[in-house]
C-alpha cells in the first residue's frame, strides 16, 4: 500500500505490479482525499483498501448469497505491524474503531441488505 500511495514504479516487479492493481478503485478515492503527511497518505490507502476489497468481495454470487440469508459478515482489519494493534472496519459508521474497544463490530451489520 505503501508503494500504491507514494506513486512508486513497480515496473521492476511485474507479479507485485500486477497483484496491486486490485486496489486501483482505492488508489482513486485516496488521491482525491488531502493529506496532512506522507505517513497520513499511506494510513488512509490501507483503510481505503480494507473498503475497496470489502466491496469487491461483496459481489461474488456466494458472498451476496450468504450476505442476503444472514449467514455471512464481514470484517475489515488493519492490523499495525508496530503495535499490534487492530482496527475493524464499523459497518454501521464507516469508520475504522480498535477491535480491542470494540470486539463484536462487524464490516457488514447483521441486518446486511445487498441492493437488487
Amino acid at each position: 500500500m505503501t508503494a500504491i500511495a507514494t506513486c512508486k514504479c513497480m515496473d521492476h516487479m511485474p507479479a507485485v505490479r500486477n497483484w496491486l492493481h486490485y486496489a486501483d478503485s482505492a488508489k482513486v478515492v485516496n488521491e482525491a482525499r488531502q493529506h496532512e503527511s506522507e505517513r497520513d497518505r499511506v494510513e488512509s490507502m490501507v483503510r481505503e483498501n480494507v473498503i475497496a476489497q470489502l466491496a469487491n468481495i461483496r459481489t461474488h454470487p456466494s458472498v451476496r448469497l450468504a450476505l442476503e440469508q444472514g449467514r455471512l459478515v464481514l470484517h475489515g482489519w488493519v492490523y499495525d505491524i508496530e503495535t499490534g494493534s487492530i482496527d475493524t472496519l464499523d459497518g454501521t459508521t464507516n469508520r475504522f474503531v480498535s477491535l480491542a474497544d470494540h470486539p463484536r463490530v462487524c464490516a457488514t451489520p447483521a441486518r446486511f441488505t445487498v441492493a437488487a
